[in-house]
């Protein structure tokens, strides 16, 4: 493979880049191995059926607060991370374009030459998670991959913040194996799906809402072992939870009884439990509006599709 580099002119130039290939904050989704979007959803938005991520304020301090994780690892590690590294660019991949990672710092690898080779990436995560060195998300350990195979280098960090109190980080060596896999499902994603346009199965509840916003009236299908065995289980846990929901309802009336007009019991000194009234509120009656003003409440209403209602039988 080759590799040739993009230097945007501004952040909005970058983006657009971004938007003509897989990343690597990509490749996670493609393999299924990333907990906040699938496949499907991933197609629509490449497709543009859907609209591009906004950024929102987690991503905007995750990537303002780069600098200070960087900062962190370079304490703990001593190694030079290169200033140039710090704006927003791209490698290519020139055989495949479609492979582009834009990794958020490289440094040099220790005790040897300053050239092309002897680089590593760093990549920087600022989270609310509580991350094990031993066990790092499945996602993260992938972009890193990603980024180490389509830039052809072999070394690679994980540094992360958690809730800005605790700081951690995990050295990565490139895995060839574990990339070609990722290049395979890459290829068939980008051949078969985007240039392609053929639309990948539904993985997710969200998958099938978004498919399909509402059923069609009278249709019944039948379904395999695997979801009758699920059926089977969820009407068990539902009768579980009803008895367990009986004795909770008796449990705390037998709770009640004790209050009187106090609004909090003790025993021993302790307080066990409060039963106050809320402070009154003021409620729109739509009821009341409607029949009063028929005609205004009819100019100010409009039709809105409620989600898809589950129920068991």
């Amino acid at each position: 493979m080759a590799t040739k580099i993009i230097r945007p002119e501004s952040r909005e130039e970058w983006l657009k880049y971004r938007e003509s290939g897989i990343g690597s904050s990509e490749v996670a989704t493609i393999v299924g191995l990333n907990p906040w979007e699938s496949p499907y959803q991933l197609w629509r938005r490449k497709l543009g059926l859907d609209p591009a991520k906004q950024e929102n304020f987690a991503m905007k301090a995750g990537h303002y607060l780069e600098d200070a994780v960087a900062q962190f690892w370079h304490d703990e590690t001593g190694c030079e991370i290169i200033k140039r590294s710090a704006i927003d660019w791209l490698i290519v991949n020139t055989e495949k374009p479609y492979m582009r990672v834009s990794p958020d710092r490289t440094y040099w690898l220790t005790g040897l030459p300053h050239n092309a080779q002897n680089k590593g990436i760093l990549e920087c995560k600022t989270t609310q998670m509580s991350i094990d060195a031993d066990d790092l998300p499945k996602h993260w350990f992938c972009q890193v991959q990603y980024q180490l195979g389509v830039a052809e280098l072999q070394e690679g960090s994980l540094a992360w913040l958690c809730s800005g109190r605790e700081f951690g980080y995990k050295n990565l060596s490139f895995v060839p194996d574990f990339f070609a896999w990722l290049c395979e499902e890459v290829d068939r994603f980008w051949v078969d799906n985007i240039q392609g346009k053929k639309e990948p199965e539904a993985r997710t509840v969200q998958d099938v809402l978004i498919k399909f916003n509402r059923h069609t009236d009278g249709k019944v299908i039948e379904i395999s072992d695997e979801i009758f065995e699920a059926y089977q289980g969820l009407k068990q846990v539902k009768e579980e939870i009803a008895a367990l929901e009986e004795k909770k309802t008796a449990f705390e009336n037998a709770i009640k009884l004790g209050f009187g007009d106090a609004e909090a019991i003790s025993y021993g000194g302790q307080t066990l439990a409060t039963w106050k009234a809320p402070k009154p509120s003021q409620k729109f009656d739509d009821k009341a509006f409607k029949a009063a003003h028929p005609d205004l409440f009819k100019e100010f209403s409009k039709e809105v599709q409620g989600a898809r209602r589950f129920l068991l039988k």
